[in-house]
């Protein structure tokens, strides 16, 4: 029976994504469409182009040589997102609970002469969130517990810009990223116990994670017009490699070839992302925004899990993701006095798979983002207010699943369906 056992350990799917902190990557690998700025997220994250404050350490570097004060500002978002699909097994539907992320992030900017500026901040980077409460796997030997995945990966960076002349600006940010999780997995196998085959629930569990990447960059270039009535900007993101240890557990049906609080570490990687964009006045009062990134996440074919004390009941998920685009645009209007107001859509690729889906992945569908806000100044132009609020979602009501997420599990076949929606405040003191 222990071999029987042994052969059985399994775990079902999750990742160690990028970051609660940033809420729900809807359809999306690790990533969020938009994130902590409350400007650029009602213009639908379309910033690499225009970005000139301190948000420029993550948007584009370049932008903050066309900054024209120093600046500090604090961005909060809280986030709130619901993950639904198949999670105790094939062609089921469970609704999971709305999962609240309190995202948000402090940046700065000064300008230490006419040419060179320096920015610094911390931040969310990314975004998965998803829980199924007292989830119930195995029809023989069941076992029940919670199916949830709580990752934060939060960024620090410095960066420094340089203008070469009126028009042309480049800039780059060195970025520490931490992350940290706590993921629970529920998943059954049919188990051969003598003459019988019966179906035996199990859990694995990587709790209490964490790990830090000391080296990371931003690069970014950026071109305004003479009268400034348009631009054009380019930021690339490199590849960081995440690495977090804390604890490993597993239990089944069975009662055997269980460990508690093992050492393990999990291994995955937020993928290198080029985005490039322009925007234009197209009146005296109205400007439109394009953008498209491009983010290289078919280089996260599996993620790895790895320890010294045990063999873990499966040392690798097996993610088989493709590519991922975001398509933005947007519009603000200035008409009215001391007012901004924007607004913006965002269409995003599927990363995940069909035949590779995962009630804790993001949705195998591609995503719709909605934004909009306003902003406005006070303190005679010394601060600025800005809101937004986004609406995020992705469905597929017919995932045909059947990839070997591991050597032990299938993907589930079966509606999949996510949702998020956020309310986004920026204060920026200017001196």
């Amino acid at each position: 029976m222990t071999s029987h056992t042994r052969s059985s350990r399994f775990f079902l799917v999750s990742s160690l994504a990028v970051a609660v902190s940033a809420g729900n990557a809807v359809a999306g690998g690790f990533e969020k469409a938009t994130l902590w700025d409350a400007q650029y997220s009602a213009l639908a994250g379309a910033a690499v182009s225009s970005v000139d404050d301190s948000s420029a350490i993550f948007f584009n570097p370049a932008g903050m040589a066309f900054a024209e004060s120093n600046d500090i500002a604090l961005h909060v978002s809280p986030t709130f997102t619901t993950t639904n699909g198949p999670a105790a097994g094939d062609n089921t539907f469970i609704d999971g609970e709305t999962n609240f992320s309190p995202v948000g992030g402090l940046t700065g900017l000064f300008k230490l002469n006419d040419k060179f500026t320096m920015g610094y901040g911390v931040y969310a980077a990314g975004g998965a969130s998803s829980k199924y409460e007292d989830v119930t796997v195995g029809n023989d030997r069941p076992i029940t517990g919670d199916y949830s995945t709580d990752i934060q990966v939060i960024e620090a960076g410095l960066g420094l810009a340089y203008r070469i002349n009126n028009n042309w600006s480049v800039g780059g940010t060195y970025r520490l990223t931490y992350a940290t999780a706590d993921i629970n997995m529920l998943s059954a196998t049919d188990i051969n116990l003598g003459p019988i085959s019966q179906n035996v629930g199990g859990s694995v569990g990587y709790n209490d994670m964490s790990g830090f990447n000391t080296f990371g960059v931003r690069l970014g270039a950026m071109f305004r017009s003479d009268d400034n009535r348009w631009g054009w900007g380019i930021n690339y993101r490199s590849e960081v490699d995440i690495e977090a240890d804390g604890d490993a557990s597993y239990k089944n049906g069975l009662g055997a070839g269980e460990y508690n609080k093992v050492d393990a570490t999990a291994k995955t990687a937020l993928p290198m992302q080029i985005s490039t964009g322009v925007d234009y006045q197209v009146a005296p009062n109205w400007t439109l925004f394009g953008e498209i990134t491009y983010s290289e996440y078919s280089n996260n074919e599996q993620i790895k899990f790895e320890s010294d004390d045990t063999a873990l009941a499966v040392p690798a998920i097996n993610a088989n993701w493709e590519d991922q685009y975001n398509y933005r645009i947007a519009a603000e209007y200035t008409g009215i006095e001391n007012w901004a107001l924007r607004a913006g859509y965002i269409y995003t690729t599927a990363v995940v798979t069909e035949e590779y889906a995962a009630p804790t992945f993001s949705t195998p569908a591609n995503a719709h983002s909605f934004t909009f806000g306003a902003g406005t100044t006070i303190l005679d132009g010394q601060v600025d207010l800005d809101f937004a609020a986004e609406y995020n979602m992705a469905e597929n009501d017919s995932v045909k699943g059947g990839g070997d997420l591991s050597s032990a599990s299938k993907s589930h076949p079966g509606k999949y369906e996510s949702n998020a929606y956020a309310i986004h405040a920026t204060v920026k003191y200017k001196f």
